[in-house]
């Protein structure tokens, strides 16, 4: 059992290194196999395809990211419950920062995500991402709604339009390669962007809160 585990972490080890070299489509099995020292017909004794080995890489990175994003969602959504209607917006800051150090500390899968997945079903990451925290928007948007806070009525198009600005700044780091000092400036777009998004939401609300109408 020993010497399978270590078997597939050398596959998945040189696989790394061969897809980050040249993309998904451009990869070989058989230099894979050679790096890793063992035969092509031993890595499909372990993998049914290439597509599978590179989903052997990246989905642990992209569930642990989406995890993440559900908890930072559910801390916003704790404070709606406790009527801390302008502090999940602080929340969402803070947990964009954690993000990204996430982000920076698996860099090297994010970056196979990003630049390297073309012929896979992760080609469309970008969008995959956005229609995920579009989803999660929807959930803090009712709880919302369920406080009686009145919401600026969007669509999906909309939203899908909104969360994109949101995110770019973000999709822009992991596809250059901006060191990290250089993203935590792109986070401050990002975090702005962001803040704008959830200002148009619910600023009928902040605007009669202000007025005292609360």
């Amino acid at each position: 059992m020993r010497n399978k585990e270590k078997t597939i972490e050398n596959i998945l080890e040189s696989a790394r290194e061969e897809f980050t070299k040249h993309g998904f489509e451009k990869a070989s099995i058989r230099v894979i196999a050679k790096n890793a020292g063992v035969t092509p017909g031993a890595i499909y004794k372990h993998f049914d395809s290439k597509e599978t080995i590179f989903k052997a890489i990246v989905s642990p990175v992209l569930d642990q990211f989406y995890k993440k994003t559900q908890e930072l969602t559910q801390r916003a959504l704790e404070a709606i419950q406790l009527d801390d209607f302008s502090g999940f917006q602080e929340i969402a800051t803070k947990d964009n920062k954690d993000l990204l150090d996430d982000i920076y500390q698996n860099f090297a899968i994010f970056n196979l995500l990003f630049n390297a997945s073309q012929g896979t079903h992760y080609d469309s990451i970008q969008h995959e991402i956005v229609n995920f925290e579009v989803a999660e928007a929807k959930k803090i948007m009712s709880a919302l709604r369920e406080k009686k806070i009145p919401i600026k009525p969007f669509n999906d198009r909309e939203l899908h339009i909104l969360y994109t600005m949101v995110l770019t700044p973000l999709f822009e780091i992991i596809t250059h390669q901006y060191p990290y000092e250089d993203a935590l400036l792109l986070l401050d777009l990002m975090d702005t962007a962001l803040r704008f998004g959830w200002d148009q939401l619910i600023k009928p609300y902040l605007e009669k809160a202000n007025s005292n109408e609360f």
